[in-house]
């Protein structure tokens, strides 16, 4: 029993002596860092300084800025994404827009049947399938001059709504960017 309590006096004692010589290790480290800090200090004219803390304060101002693009949604890229997809004999006489369950609610009237369905086949999509979770037809009727009148309903992934979307699906911006420049004035 003694042999124990001597083993376990000697690893308190050394667990203390180890503390305190981590401890001083420490405070010289300290010394050293504070040492290279006001060399640091010491480097450079008045004038880069200035433009040091200048550069500092644009990069604290430009963080600010992108944590508040990063949170905020942008709901003209679902107005972009929707001109894009729509099929030229559709027309939608009514968009609803719903940004926090995201649901849009779309009535309109297309020539026939058949471009109807081709509209929601469009919107169906494995292209779209990033952009779109679910597209459900509430109601389609043939109505004045032999149109079919319809409403559907369309949820939205919540990816359309960030800051730059140009992978939205027909974007005009990659192709803008990849047309040579004399092709652009045109």
């Amino acid at each position: 029993m003694d042999v124990i309590f001597y083993f376990v006096i000697s690893m308190l004692i050394a667990t203390v002596l180890c503390y305190f010589i981590f401890w001083t290790k420490n405070g010289f480290q300290r010394e050293d860092i504070e040492k290279e800090i006001a060399a640091m200090k010491t480097v450079g004219t008045d004038q880069q300084k200035q433009y040091e803390q200048q550069v500092l304060s644009y990069k604290q101002k430009i963080s600010d800025f992108s944590s508040l693009l990063k949170k905020h949604k942008f709901t003209s890229n679902v107005f972009s994404f929707i001109e894009r997809q729509t099929m030229p004999n559709i027309w939608f006489k009514q968009f609803s827009l719903d940004g926090k369950n995201a649901t849009v609610q779309l009535s309109g009237e297309a020539d026939s049947m058949d471009a109807f369905s081709r509209q929601v086949a469009a919107l169906e999509s494995s292209d779209n399938k990033k952009y779109i979770k679910n597209v459900g037809v509430l109601n389609s009727t043939l109505g004045n001059m032999s149109r079919i009148e319809f409403s559907m309903s369309i949820t939205l992934n919540q990816n359309i709504f960030g800051y730059l979307s140009p992978d939205l699906p027909g974007s005009d911006v990659t192709s803008q960017e990849s047309q040579p420049q004399d092709q652009q004035g045109q």
